[in-house]
Parts: structure tokens; C-alpha cells; sequence
């Protein structure tokens, strides 16, 4: 099978995981201080008060940092191991994408429906 030197897992994955590494050590570094819609995790349940606002950013860096760890390896170990066709690459490359970053956002807004409605 012919396949591309750059494919999609390693611009896809393996990419898209290192940048939500560093991301998730930034926010974890300097999460921000107060509720605002720039800079942050930024969402309904999360915006509800300062406490959930304050939990939502550790919480979710943490989050970032693995979800990261995790499609980099499928990225690496995709791009290494696999030899499919490019359009299955491209499927199995978004199929890890789509996983890592909705367990992030489902397990972060899980953890903030546990805080009191306001």
C-alpha cells in the first residue's frame, strides 16, 4: 500500500496530542484567575460560579495532559505500526481525535454537574 510520509495520524493525532500537552501544562501552570470567555475551560457549568470555575480549569488541564499522552501514542504507534490505506488512516486518526477530546469535555462537565446549581 502506498501511504504518505506525513499521514494523518501524526498530523492528526500525534500533533494535535502534543499541543493539547502543552496546552494542558500552561493551563495548569497559569490556569485564569476569574470567570471570562477568552482564556480558559470555558463552558455553561463551568462559568456558573467561581468555585466551578476554579475546579474546571485544574481538572480539565490534567484532562488535556492525558488526552494528549494519549493521541500522541496512537499517533506514533498508527503511524508505525498501521499500513492501511490513506482514506482508513484518515477514519482511525479522526475516530482517536473525536474519543480523546469528548472524554475530556464528558468527564470535566460529569465532575462540574456534581457542584451546587445556582
Amino acid at each position: 500500500m502506498e501511504t504518505s510520509a506525513i499521514g494523518p495520524f501524526l498530523i492528526l493525532d500525534a500533533l494535535t496530542g502534543i499541543i493539547l500537552i502543552v496546552m494542558g501544562f500552561i493551563l495548569l501552570k497559569y490556569p485564569p484567575k476569574e470567570i471570562n470567555s477568552l482564556y480558559g475551560y470555558r463552558t455553561e457549568k463551568s462559568m456558573k460560579s467561581q468555585e466551578a470555575w476554579d475546579f474546571a480549569q485544574i481538572f480539565s488541564s490534567k484532562l488535556m495532559i492525558k488526552a494528549g499522552v494519549f493521541l500522541s501514542l496512537v499517533g506514533l504507534l498508527g503511524y508505525v505500526l498501521l499500513e492501511v490505506s490513506f482514506l482508513l488512516e484518515v477514519i482511525l486518526a479522526s475516530i482517536a481525535f473525536t474519543l480523546g477530546l469528548c472524554a475530556l469535555f464528558y468527564y470535566t462537565e460529569s465532575e462540574l454537574d456534581k457542584f451546587p446549581k445556582n
